[in-house]
């Protein structure tokens, strides 16, 4: 998919674009990045060419996000400030921000999960022909039961899951890392059923989640539905339920599905060592301490989960400065 930058660095930004697809693996994220800062750019009504570190900070004062997701997203405009300034273009080169984040993962309980795949599973009665009525409760038991990225999820077709063994292929993960997901026999069986709709036709290798064309559901018609689920239970304010907003969202579901297995492994008898590198690694994360940054959330609801976790975390994750 083409950028259409509209901006008065539309020129350069689409230049950088070209060299960021020749070099990048994983262009995608700068393209949302430069999509979005050339977005803001132009609703500033700007009409000299130059980049100015107030500019930077502004458009990213905008985010509230993940303090590491900002530094993700200012490390793409510093490499373009840099970019610009091989072409003669002013370019300032913004500091990273510094500091501890106070990011903390919402997890559901197990009573508000049940709540959200009752109101999912009610959905295709208020909306019997609607293809998403029927998607939907399908994809909140897939991102629950693997602990799968929504994107992940989106993206998969009917090639990258194998219902006989009961193990999903993820092809499209972030960081390029490809894994092999099992999953319990109880959601392979649902799956089963699912395919079975009359949506699929018999020899459709296609996706799962899909528009009727067959192209793939954008990551906000189901973000949108799950944020009104939230909204009606209770567990999200109206007035904050936005896209791509902290606090509970869509992406808590993987949140939970991190914390309810090591609780699993731990009433086992597994220990923390065991468990989070086979976790990690499940999870597609890069390195363990994505995975412990998963792992402190609601203190308030599992204290004893949070003394284990502390227990065996002490002196090995350093704090971030």
């Amino acid at each position: 998919m083409n950028i259409v930058f509209k901006s008065v660095l539309r020129d350069e930004l689409a230049s950088f674009m070209d060299v960021v697809k020749l070099s990048v693996v994983d262009y995608k994220a700068y393209r949302r990045t430069l999509a979005d800062f050339d977005a803001f750019l132009f609703s500033e009504s700007l009409s000299e060419k130059k980049l100015e570190a107030m500019q930077i900070n502004r458009w990213l004062d905008g985010f509230d996000v993940h303090v590491l997701t900002k530094k993700s997203k200012l490390s793409h405009i510093r490499r373009f400030s840099v970019f610009l300034a091989t072409l003669g273009i002013p370019a300032s080169l913004p500091e990273m921000p510094r500091g501890k984040s106070d990011f903390t993962p919402y997890v559901f309980t197990q009573d508000e999960m049940t709540q959200i795949f009752e109101m999912a599973d009610d959905f295709i009665l208020t909306s019997p022909k609607s293809r998403v009525s029927a998607e939907l409760p399908m994809l909140l038991r897939i991102l629950y039961g693997c602990g799968l990225r929504l994107g992940e999820a989106l993206s998969m077709t009917w090639s990258d899951v194998d219902l006989e063994e009961g193990v999903i292929t993820v092809k499209v993960a972030k960081n390029q890392k490809q894994r092999f997901v099992p999953m319990s026999g109880e959601l392979t069986r649902i799956l089963r059923l699912y395919r079975m709709l009359s949506h699929f036709e018999a020899d459709d290798r296609g996706l799962l989640f899909r528009q009727e064309n067959g192209q793939p559901r954008s990551n906000t018609t189901f973000w949108d539905i799950f944020n009104r689920i939230l909204c009606e239970l209770g567990i999200k304010n109206a007035q904050t339920a936005k896209y791509r907003s902290r606090g509970p969202c869509m992406h808590s579901i993987r949140h939970t599905f991190t914390l309810q297995s090591f609780l699993r492994a731990d009433a086992e008898g597994k220990s923390f060592m065991e468990t989070v590198p086979f976790l990690s690694t499940y999870l597609g994360h890069e390195g363990l301490m994505q995975t412990d940054i998963y792992l402190k959330a609601r203190h308030e609801l599992y204290t004893e989960a949070h003394k284990v976790i502390a227990d065996y975390t002490f002196d090995v994750f350093p704090e971030e400065v």
